[in-house]
Parts: structure tokens; C-alpha cells; sequence
């Protein structure tokens, strides 16, 4: 957990004075630390042209386009929508080249669009039409939706006695809404529908096929709907003879002989009927407790009558099911026992993968499978006959793409791995089915399998390569400390230091040292500029000036620039000699040198200057100066430039100071000067830039006491924390000509050199644990080296066949002790009792000892064999509270104490206090030494309290029909007496405590709520004197919230001053793997990021014209209200992007107090605005 209280904080605008606010309600920055990499919906089809097609996936905040290149897809393009889009649907209208997209959002909001491309704007998405569903008030459910693609329509059911047309006109610029009553049953429910075709239709009506649920069971019943006269005709047929677990309704088409139909999946059985009434049900051990998640057809012959679907389950089972109608005709009249079958239906096994959430063919054989809960999206191809040799599966896994699985539970940690410096850490459970459900999460990049070696005093390091050690693992080295030079050969491990010979200078410390090809190399000392063979060292020109030193320089490629005094040198160098090209003389001494060239070839010199810390830019063809003072005077002195070009469209400046702060500017090649000044903190201490590749790209090493890899992705700068304390240099391991180079480096730090192979450079880390089983809860105490975890059977799902046949195995829990470091496991225990069900555990640190305490919960009721009660048994849930320790690598049980009648939801230890939250209880226990003593019980009032959290002396509970309370404990009785309760039914599936009065949680429909005590009005009643809990802040963020804690990402010593004080940190994750944060900050902040937000709803559409408000506003049946006390960091990324200008028009307008209170509102300057924006961004 970060303690932020630690970190230097500077203060905030002297125009805002905190004195005069007070706290209203908690100001909650919002943002999404990491986005969510699992899809909802995905469509395959010409979306960009009519000469390839293209899967488009949607994500819980954007879409994403790829090209099928062969049996691969290539990313081309992401384009963001913050907004929840629950339905989706493409379709090619007539006339018309390409395809377009149908999107139906939360709140109603339907979209017609789709994808342009030019050279200019590239992919970008043009609105054919928008608008809002004219939904009911009363309507707060998201409606089921089927749409039409050949008639253009859309038939919503909203609620039970009404369907919802919306029909599209030819040119999808305007569409028509009307209702059609559909009659049903008290108590009835619409779970499926979907549109049948049958031959010789008309273009006014179409045959709809219902799947609901009544009191009486499950039916399927086919109706026409007739747009023209705008109504509902008598069901052609109705079959009630369903399975009863029912988990998913597929059209199937109609030929000449069989009428169109449908099929129902349920438990172990297909069941299928059509409008003739010709029922059809096959049994098959494939389908057994499947609960289908993703279909897509993949084969669809509408003359005989042959159709297959690819079914997934949510346990990662792929079905093929396949239905051949008959194409005899049916004997006249049709007996009871006639072996005439309008149907025959086969279904076979394919394999396992991870569980889909939507399925599409792609191509011949090929399918997106796009993961539901994680962590891996596959692209496969299916096999016509023979199994996979390695899976046993009939087909083959093409491409990956990975993410982070469904979140069920976060940990705030420090040091779960071993490295040098402190850093803060994500433990991750999250749903896998191939058991690697537990992932670290960090946001610092490490220097992997590090080699140290013990050198102190070096501050620079270059490295050379040679023909005879091309294709090896030997390397040498140029090391230069103050006042010396040596050589070092790195061969594997071995690192030595080695005698170069020649006349190489090794008497004075080397300014610059480069290897200008496989013979020659440069020298750069004080005294002299030499040119060397290479590798003998053996001199062929040197350079000098008498009576002047050499303070810096810098090379590109044969030029080469030095500086001494007020005099900078240019020079140009060949094959044998060094010529003088060019002089000029500065107003001050220089102090730091930068060569570069923009497109065109021109050359320019970039110089920091003593005294003033001026820095200015001097054109090499003329040696004028061309802009001056790029950097306020009176500053720290610039001791680094860098300049570097990222891609062909971006070019940035740098600018390192003493002080630790890097500037930061765009360089405007047409204008050749350096535009948009920013500033950010990344050290202490000076700073120098290295420039080397990885993975292709070109980066930056800023190295200081906290040191960073600067890279751009995406047009924009990201900075990443380097997990190495204090680096004074790097050198890349690159070879001579060798554009991709590798990833190693050596890091020169004050005592050591550091040499290993870096991460990939990405803001966040993910690294998954194979460990085997399916990780559900997770138990870590900062004293102890090891992990407690529950999870299922080791190894139960490696036998992938097995699944869709032995669900019991994958229901057992056993207890797992893992190694802090390695995970490995170190022992296991398995309650005796088969009853029992793991649910719950918690380290307890009491009278010196370390306990582990497991709570255990029946999942069957168990019978009592002592009381018979008529003809049957009692029957009675019980639970259990075990007390463990682990004693030289083995769990031994101390205690275990029964709870009769009530199961065990929770546990958390407070001091020597053991609380044990059960069915309607809060029971709290004493150690005895040897036992636990009798409970004091505090009744709640609630049902199956699942959530339990302890912040100080108070102590909260949450159950399953969402309520909450708040307890303090009295020191006097040493019990927890209630002070606040909620039972408003928020259906929160996610509560922590963030104070002693605040409570903070999710609920199932995305919505995010802040809540706090109130004193009740009357203060009597049941009530007494406790106290209401009233929401406070609230907003939709999309997807369920499962779990939030206290922390952050990033640790106080990576982060060095930040121009905003953040008063409380959390760290939250959601249902489909996205992770965000969340800061508290100070009123005057809160209010000027909210304007800016204001400004930015107005501006920005969410999809076309879709209304970006409503996807923030509170989503649920109790209210319906813009968001309060949050704002969104996602949404003031876009300010970052806005021109000064633009920024300064917006913060013009901010009032920081009313006009008629005798305050005097601030001017805000625009560079410290973007400086509070960039600091918080570098927060997440």
C-alpha cells in the first residue's frame, strides 16, 4: 500500500485558497490505469472498402480494426468510445460498396456509422445516423435487441408486454419507431429472440421466433410480425415442452420441405420445433451443464437445408452442432409412430479454449474467438478430420492475443519480486481456465536477470563490435570515470578488464567515445579530438587547440561538434583526417551540446549556456542563431540535450537539468523552432539521455536517481519507471549498421555496472503465474514470505476432456501455501469434511503467533441424522472456522470452531481480535492461547454478508441483498456496536471502507458510488441513534467494479513532486479486466478539472453524435442522475491534446468561487494547468 504522506508534495496554485472550501462530498479523479482487453462483440466484413474485409472487435470503451493477412490479423487501427455499447450489428444495404455498423448503447442511443479512410485522417468513423430510443421513464433494464439485416429493422422487447420496431430507411439517414404489443402471461419473460426466413415472404412481415420463461416453464413460440399494418399476428405455433435450463434460442432456416424453426440448447439436450409443430430432441454427454456464451454459424446451405453452429460454453467448451432438415416430403397423414423426421441433428466435440463471448469466422475454417472473461483472445483454424497431435482438439490456436483476465480480487503489495529497488505491486486473481488466474501488475520496467559487477566511479560506458565477433556473445567495452579510461570485454558472465594497446588514451577521462565503422573510431578528450583505427587503436589524425579544453560534444554521423569556453567547433571527419568546417562564439559559456538534423537534411546545434541556463538553437549552414532562450532564464542549469525523432511525423526536444526536471519541447520542422514547452519531474538529481532502440522503436534513457525510458506510442510521449536505483549512464548493446539492435543494456550506476536484458517498454506489466489451478481468494501478510491461497484441484482442468463430464472435480477447494517470490507451492490442506467448501481466509497475528484462519461454507444442505422429522431429515447448513499454522513447510490445525446454522462469508483479523462475518452476524473472537473463546455476536440484519472490511476502529459488512452497515468497536465491552446502516439496495458487488463514516463501492450495472453517514431525521426508531448512509458521488464507469483497494500503481520514490496533492489513492478492478484508479483530491483542483470536463462533454462526441453525458450518468433503477463528485480522467486526456490557446480560452471562463462572495477569483496560467494534467497522468 502507498503511503502518499511521504511523498513531496509541492503546493498547490497560490490563486487558490484552501481555506475558504469546505468538504461537501469526496472529489474523485477517475481514470483508466490499464483498459480492459477482452471483447464483447465482434462482426467480420468490406468495413473500410469493398475489396477487403476486416474484423472489427469491440472492447468496454473501443473498437478495433484488423486486416486478415493470410491466416494472421494485423492491428490497423483503434479508435476510442466512452460509452457502453450493448448491442451490435453490421450489415451491407443495398447499393451500397461496403458494410455498416448498428450500435446500440446504454441508455437507449442507437448509431448507424461507418469506417472512412484517407490518406490524410486515416480511419475515422462518419455517422449515417443518431439518436435516442424513445424509451419509457419506467424502463432501466438494458432492452434484449435482434436486428434484421435484409428488411433494415430492429425488434427490441423492453419489458414483458411490448416489442419495440425500429425501422431504417434505404438511405439510413432517418428511421421509424413504433410499438407492437406482444401479449404474455403474469410473470412471463422474453430470454431470445431471433428473426426466421422462409422462402416466398413478404417484405412487410417477418416470422419471429420467442424463447421465454412463464411460471409454467420454458416455451418457444414463432410469430409474424407485419410491419405494414404495424402489428403482432396469432403465434403459427407454440412448443412448451423445453428443458428447463434453456441457456440459448438459434434460428434455423426452412427449406421446401420443413418450415422454418428453431433449436433450444439446454442441459445435455438440443431440442428443436418449427411452425408445422414437428418437434425434434437429441440427447448428447457434450452439452452437459453447458452454459453457452458465443455462437456463430459457420456453414449455411439454404437449398438442402444444412446448417452448424460453433457453440461456446462459459467453461471454454467448443460444440459443433449441426442440423440437416429432410428433404423428403412427410408422410400423409403423420403417425405417432412414423420414422419421419423434420430434422436430424448431430453435435460433436471440438475442444477447449478460453471461454468466448463472441465467436466469428473469419475466413475458410477460421475463427475470432473473443475471450469473455480472459485472459487470451485466439484466433483458430478448424480441422476437417484429424485431431491436433499435441491438444487432442479438432483445431489449431493461429494467434493469440493476450490481456488480463476477468478481476475477482486485487492486492496492494510491495517487493513481490526481487529486484532492486522498492516498488509497488498489483496481485491480481483473476478468472483463467487454464489456471493462471493469479497476475503481478506493475507499472516500473525491470532490468531482467541482471548481471552486476562491482566497478565504482564510472560515468560513461560505449561499446564496439568487430568482425570477429559477429554471431558471438563477447563484447568490449570503453569505460571512462573523472580522470581515466579503460577497456573491459564482456564474454557471457566473464567481465574483465583488458590492456587495448595502441594509442588510445587512457591517462584522461573520454568525453566521447564512437565507432565510426569496422576500422575507425573516435576519441574525444579534453585536450584533443583523435581518429583511430579500429581495433588496433593505432592513431591516424588528432585535432587539438593549445591552451583549450574540450568541455562537450556531440557527433552525428562524420560531423562532429565540440565546445570549449564560449567556442563551439564544428569538424568534419573522413576516413584519414579531421577538417575544420566552422566556428561560432556564444554570449556564455557552454555547458551542454546537441547536433541534429530535421527532414530535409539541415543540420542544427542546440547549446545550454552557464550562467543565464539559456538554451537556443544555432543553424549549421550559417552558424546564426535562430531562436534563443527556448527556456526561461533563471532556471537550473541544462546539463543534457537530446533530440530525437520517434517516427517520421514526430520530433522531440529535451532538456535535462540538474535538478532532476526534464523539459520537454515538439520541434516544428517548417518553422525551425521548438514549440509546446512541458516540464516533468523525474528525478532528484541531473539528468543525461541516452537514445536506443527496442522492439523497433526508437526510446530514450533519461538517466538520474529515479531513472526512465521515455518512448511515444501512439503520437504521444509515455514515461516508465526503470526498476534500477541511481543510473548515470547506459550503453545499448548495438551493433555497427544494426537498426534493430537488441534489448540488452549496461546500466553505469555509482558503485556497480549493471548488464541484463530490458522489459518490454509499456506503461504496465503483467506477469501471469502458471500455477495450475483457478485462484478464488488470496491471503498475504507483509511478514510473512509466503502466499495463503484458495483455489480448486491442481491440475483439474489440464484434462480438458474431462470438463463437459466431471464438473464435481473443479468444484472442490483446497487451501495453497505459495512461495512470496516463486509461487511455488509449499504445502496444501483439504477440509475433512466433503461437505465443507472453502470460502473465505485471513492472516491472524495474536500472542506471537501466526495463525491462518479459513472459513468454510455448505454448499448442500446437509441432513441430521438424529431428528426425523415426518418421513424426511432436518436439514441444517453449518460452517466452519479453522485455525491453521504452518509449522516447518506443513499446515497443522490448532482450532476449528463450528457455527451452527449459518455459513462463513468472511474473516479479517482487527489487533488480537478474530471477526468472522456469517449469514446475518458479525462474530467476534478472542484467542484463549489454545482455542477460541465464545463469540460476542452483533446481529445485522442482513443476509449472506459477503463483504467485510476494518479501517481503523470501525468495521464494515455488506451482504447479498445489498445492505450496508457500519460497527465501531467499544474498548470498554470490547464489542462492535452499530453507527450507520444503508438499505437502499445498490446491489453493490464490490465495498471497501475509505474512512470511519465513507464507504465506497460497485454494483452490477457499472455505476461507482461514494456513500457517507447522515444523521437520521427523527433519531429515534429502529434507528436510534445511528446514523443513514447517503450516497455522496457517483458515475458510471461500464463494467462491474469487483474489487477495490487502497494504494496505487506507483511508488511515492518514482514519482518525485507532483503539482497536486493527492489526499487518498485506491486502485479498482472490473469484470472485464480493466484496471483503474482513483485520487481524492482538494476541493480548488476538483473544481477546475471539472470545468475543464464540462467544456470537454460539450465538445467531444462520443460515437457520432452520441450523447457523451448519459454515459457517465448513474445507470440504475433507483436514480437517474449526472454524474457528482467524480471526474473523468479518461475524458481530460483530450486537454492534454488542446493548443494553449484553446486551454487559455476554456480556463478563462473557470470561477473558482461565485461572483457575488468576496473572493477574489485566480487568473490560471496554461502551462501550470498542463502541468497538473500531465502529473496526474503520470500517476496512473
Amino acid at each position: 500500500m502507498v503511503d502518499w504522506s511521504i511523498c513531496s508534495i509541492r503546493p498547490v496554485h497560490a490563486g487558490f485558497d484552501a481555506g475558504i472550501f469546505y468538504f461537501k462530498m469526496a472529489n474523485n479523479y477517475i481514470a483508466t490505469a490499464h483498459p480492459s482487453a477482452l471483447v464483447k462483440f465482434s462482426a467480420f466484413g468490406h468495413f473500410v472498402n469493398d475489396k477487403q474485409q476486416h474484423l472489427l472487435t469491440v472492447k468496454s470503451r473501443s473498437l478495433e480494426l484488423f486486416a486478415l493477412e493470410g491466416e494472421e490479423l494485423v492491428e490497423l487501427k483503434k479508435l476510442p468510445i466512452p460509452c457502453t455499447v450493448t448491442g451490435f450489428w453490421s450489415f451491407r444495404p443495398k447499393n451500397h460498396g461496403k458494410d455498416v455498423v448498428v450500435v446500440l448503447s446504454r441508455g437507449n442511443e442507437l448509431a448507424v456509422f461507418e469506417l472512412m479512410s484517407d490518406l490524410v485522417n486515416g480511419i475515422k468513423i462518419q455517422t449515417r445516423w443518431t439518436g435516442k430510443f424513445p424509451a419509457p421513464e419506467e424502463l432501466k433494464m438494458e432492452p434484449l435487441a435482434v436486428f434484421h439485416p435484409e428488411q433494415r429493422f430492429m425488434c427490441l422487447a423492453l419489458y414483458a408486454q411490448r416489442l419495440e420496431i425500429v425501422e431504417f430507411s434505404a438511405d439510413l439517414k432517418t428511421l421509424k419507431c413504433f410499438p407492437i404489443r406482444y401479449p404474455s402471461t403474469d410473470g412471463s419473460r422474453i430470454l431470445g429472440m431471433d428473426f426466421l426466413s422462409r422462402p416466398g415472404s413478404a417484405a412487410s412481415d417477418s416470422m419471429l421466433a420467442v424463447l421465454q420463461t412463464t411460471r409454467l416453464g420454458h416455451s418457444l413460440a414463432f410469430c409474424n410480425l407485419n410491419i405494414k399494418t404495424k402489428e403482432k399476428e396469432k403465434p403459427v405455433s407454440t412448443y412448451s415442452k423445453l428443458d428447463p435450463e434453456v441457456s440459448l434460442m438459434l434460428a434455423i432456416p426452412g427449406n421446401d420441405v420443413v418450415p422454418p424453426g428453431a433449436i433450444a440448447i439446454g442441459n445435455s439436450t438440443i431440442q428443436y420445433s418449427n411452425t408445422s409443430k414437428q418437434p425434434v430432441s437429441v440427447a448428447s454427454p457434450f452439452l452437459t451443464k453447458i452454459v453457452v456464451t458465443a455462437h456463430c454459424v459457420l456453414f449455411k446451405d439454404p437449398v438442402t437445408g444444412v446448417i452448424s453452429y460453433l457453440l461456446g460454453g462459459a467453461d471454454g467448451r467448443l460444440v459443433l452442432v449441426v442440423v440437416r432438415l429432410n428433404t423428403k416430403p412427410s408422410p400423409a397423414p403423420l403417425t405417432s409412430d412414423a420414422k419421419w423426421k423434420a430434422c436430424r441433428i448431430n453435435v460433436e466435440f471440438i475442444g477447449v479454449a478460453t471461454a468466448a463471448q463472441t465467436l466469428t469466422v473469419v475466413g475458410h475454417g477460421l475463427v475470432y474467438l473473443g475471450a469473455a472473461t480472459g485472459p487470451v483472445s485466439l484466433l483458430i483454424k478448424l480441422r476437417e478430420a484429424s485431431r491436433n497431435p499435441e491438444t487432442k482438439f479438432y483445431y489449431d490456436i493461429l494467434q493469440t492475443f493476450t490481456g488480463l483476465g476477468s478481476i475477482l480480487e486485487l492486492h496492494v503489495v510491495r517487493n513481490v519480486e526481487k529486484q532492486s529497488l522498492e516498488q509497488a505491486s498489483l496481485l491480481a486473481v483473476t478468472a483463467d481456465t487454464f489456471g493462471k488466474g493469479l497476475t503481478i501488475v506493475r507499472n516500473s520496467i525491470n532490468l531482467q536477470d541482471p548481471v552486476d559487477v562491482p566497478v565504482s566511479g564510472m560515468q560513461k560506458a560505449w561499446v564496439t563490435s568487430s568482425p570477429e565477433s559477429a554471431g558471438t556473445t563477447s563484447r568490449t567495452f570503453v569505460l571512462s570515470d573523472f580522470t581515466s579510461t579503460c577497456c573491459c570485454t564482456l564474454d557471457k558472465d566473464d567481465f574483465c578488464e583488458t590492456d587495448p594497446g595502441g594509442d588510445l588514451i587512457l591517462t584522461s577521462r573520454t568525453i566521447l567515445f564512437h565507432q565510426l565503422s569496422d576500422s575507425l573510431c573516435l576519441q574525444v578528450i579534453s585536450s584533443a579530438v583523435r581518429l583511430l583505427k579500429w581495433p588496433q587503436f593505432e592513431l591516424v589524425q588528432e585535432w587539438r587547440m593549445e591552451n583549450l579544453a574540450i568541455t562537450v560534444a556531440s557527433l552525428l554521423k562524420h560531423v562532429l561538434v565540440v565546445a570549449n569556453g564560449r567556442t563551439i567547433h564544428m569538424l568534419h571527419i573522413t576516413s584519414n583526417a579531421i577538417l575544420p568546417l566552422r566556428t561560432h562564439t556564444c554570449t556564455n559559456e557552454i555547458c551542454a551540446l546537441e547536433l541534429f538534423a530535421d527532414h530535409a537534411g539541415d543540420q542544427f546545434i542546440a547549446t545550454g549556456e552557464w550562467i543565464t541556463s539559456n538554451v537556443s538553437i544555432i543553424q549549421c549552414s550559417t552558424m546564426a542563431l535562430i531562436q534563443e532562450n527556448i527556456q526561461p532564464t533563471g532556471d537550473v542549469l541544462p546539463r543534457s540535450l537530446m533530440f530525437c525523432r520517434f517516427s517520421e511525423e514526430i520530433s522531440y526536444f529535451f532538456v535535462g537539468r540538474g535538478d532532476g526536471n526534464v523539459d520537454y519541447f515538439i520541434f516544428d520542422e517548417t518553422n525551425k523552432e521548438m514549440t509546446e514547452h512541458k516540464r516533468i519531474p523525474l528525478g532528484t538529481r541531473l539528468v543525461t539521455f541516452i537514445k536506443f532502440r527496442a522492439q523497433g522503436q526508437v526510446n530514450v534513457f533519461a538517466c538520474s536517481d529515479r531513472p526512465s525510458v521515455i518512448s511515444c506510442r501512439n503520437g504521444k510521449l509515455l514515461f516508465s519507471n526503470v526498476n534500477i536505483r541511481d543510473a548515470v549512464d547506459v550503453c545499448p548493446f548495438e551493433v555497427t549498421g544494426d537498426l534493430s539492435s537488441s534489448d540488452d543494456l549496461m546500466v553505469v550506476r555509482e558503485s556497480s555496472i549493471s548488464m541484463g536484458h530490458l522489459e518490454d517498454i509499456q506503461k504496465i506489466h503483467f506477469i501471469p503465474q502458471h500455477l495450475g489451478f483457478q485462484v478464488f481468494r488470496l491471503s498475504l501478510d507483509a511478514e510473512s514470505p509466503t502466499v495463503a491461497a484458495i483455489g480448486d484441484k491442481k491440475d483439474c482442468r489440464s484434462n480438458k476432456f474431462a470438463i463437459h463430464k466431471s464438473p464435481e472435480c473443479v468444484d472442490e477447494r483446497l487451501l495453497y501455501i505459495l512461495d512470496r517470490h516463486s509461487f511455488e507451492i509449499i504445502t496444501t490442506f483439504q477440509s475433512a469434511d466433503a461437505m465443507d467448501c472453502l470460502s473465505c481466509l485471513c492472516h491472524w497475528r495474536v500472542a506471537g503467533r501466526s495463525f491462518l484462519v479459513v472459513g468454510t461454507e455448505t454448499e448442500r444442505q446437509i441432513p441430521d441424522r438424529t431428528e426425523k422429522k415426518g418421513d424426511g431429515l432436518e436439514k441444517k447448513w453449518n460452517g466452519h472456522l479453522i485455525v491453521l499454522e504452518l509449522i516447518n513447510d506443513k499446515l497443522q490445525i490448532i482450532y476449528t470452531y463450528t457455527t451452527t446454522e449459518e455459513s462463513v462469508r468472511n474473516v479479517a483479523s482487527y489487533g488480537d481480535l478474530l471477526l468472522a462475518a456469517t449469514d446475518n452476524a458479525l462474530l467476534t473472537f478472542e484467542w484463549l492461547g489454545h482455542q477460541l473463546d465464545e463469540p460476542n455476536r452483533l446481529e445485522t440484519g442482513g443476509s449472506l454478508n459477503c463483504h467485510l472490511d476494518v479501517v481503523d476502529d470501525t468495521v464494515m459488512l455488506g451482504d447479498v441483498q445489498k445492505s450496508v452497515v457500519l460497527a465501531k468497536f467499544n474498548s470498554t465491552t470490547r464489542a462492535f456496536e452499530v453507527t450507520a446502516t444503508d438499505y437502499t439496495n445498490y446491489s453493490f458487488v464490490s465495498l471497501m471502507q475509505r474512512n470511519n463514516q465513507t464507504v465506497m463501492g460497485g454494483d452490477d450495472r457499472g455505476n461507482l458510488m461514494v456513500l457517507a453517514t447522515k444523521k437520521s431525521e427523527n433519531g429515534e426508531g429502529d434507528l436510534g441513534n445511528q446514523q443513514a448512509l447517503e450516497p455522496t458521488s457517483w458515475i458510471s464507469f461500464g463494467d462491474p467494479v469487483t474489487s477495490i483497494k487502497r494504494g496505487s500503481l506507483v511508488s511515492p520514490e518514482s514519482i518525485g513532486d507532483v503539482s497536486v496533492r493527492i489526499v487518498d489513492s485506491f486502485v479498482f478492478g472490473t469484470s472485464k479486466g480493466q484496471l483503474g484508479i482513483i485520487f481524492e483530491l482538494e476541493d480548488d483542483v476538483f473544481k477546475l478539472l471539472k470545468h475543464i470536463e464540462a467544456h470537454l462533454i460539450n465538445q467531444t462526441q462520443s460515437l457520432g453524435a452520441m450523447d457523451l453525458a448519459s454515459s457517465l450518468r448513474f445507470n440504475g433503477r433507483l436514480m437517474e442522475q449526472s454524474h457528482a463528485g467524480f471526474v473523468d480522467g479518461d475524458l481530460l486526456k483530450l486537454a492534454r491534446d488542446m493548443r494553449s490557446s484553446e486551454l487559455e480560452a476554456v480556463l478563462g471562463s473557470f470561477k473558482l468561487a461565485p461572483e457575488n462572495a468576496n473572493v477574489k477569483n485566480p487568473s490560471l496560467d496554461v502551462g501550470f494547468v498542463q502541468k497538473i494534467l500531465d502529473d496526474l497522468s503520470r500517476l496512473h
